[in-house]
């Protein structure tokens, strides 16, 4: 800041933290799983946005998971490896961080794949993952194609275990019900708030970043 600060060079300050995703039983369960999977995936999961995990009830789980793994092969076949439109990773130092979370699980419910040659690792789902698990350690922020779905009994203690945490640069929530959206709003602080949708706020150029 210093540096910028004598040649007036303008400065971004951004928050860090992962980026939770609550999904709640009232939410569209199809436009949350298209939308999530999109911002998880594009880029490979390199981008600051990017939801890093989803917090929901066990009742919504599964077909949660279903729609989002409906809209990976939607995005990119059958294959995501084929896929023109699915990114790689940025190097190999960074694959092999992403790699070794994968490591050892027997959870996953889509994809795993990995090839360093290619700096490839596929569109991955992560279920039943309990919060005291490494990859839910705050200072590990995934940044790659890994989307861990942790069950919470309810959207209290969503916020609870958010809260617990450093601040998320965004923070995003599927809901219909207008107490729940007040209830995150109010109760929770993040560097920026969409409700139903995921990273599009940074399109908008009157909306504060960071």
């Amino acid at each position: 800041m210093k540096a910028a600060a004598e040649h007036l060079t303008p400065v971004t300050l951004e928050l860090g933290g992962k980026n939770p995703c609550i999904v709640d039983q009232s939410a569209n369960l199809k436009v949350a799983g298209k939308r999530i999977a999109w911002g998880k995936y594009t880029n490979a999961g390199q981008t600051c946005l990017a939801p890093d995990y989803v917090l929901c009830q066990k009742s919504i789980k599964d077909e949660l998971v279903e729609h989002i793994k409906a809209a990976v092969k939607q995005f990119y076949g059958e294959d995501p490896k084929e896929s023109k439109d699915f990114g790689r990773i940025i190097n190999s130092r960074h694959f092999d961080r992403i790699e070794a979370l994968l490591k050892g699980r027997d959870n996953l419910t889509l994809g795993g794949e990995t090839d360093k040659d290619d700096l490839y690792i596929a569109p991955t789902i992560i279920t039943d993952v309990e919060l005291k698990d490494a990859i839910m350690d705050e200072e590990n922020e995934i940044f790659g194609p890994i989307l861990p779905i942790v069950v919470v009994d309810d959207l209290d203690k969503a916020i609870e275990f958010i809260n617990k945490r450093e601040k998320p640069l965004a923070l995003y929530a599927f809901t219909s019900d207008s107490a729940a959206k007040e209830k995150i709003t109010t109760r929770t602080s993040s560097g920026g708030l969409s409700f139903n949708d995921v990273m599009v706020h940074f399109a908008v150029l009157t909306l504060p970043f960071g």
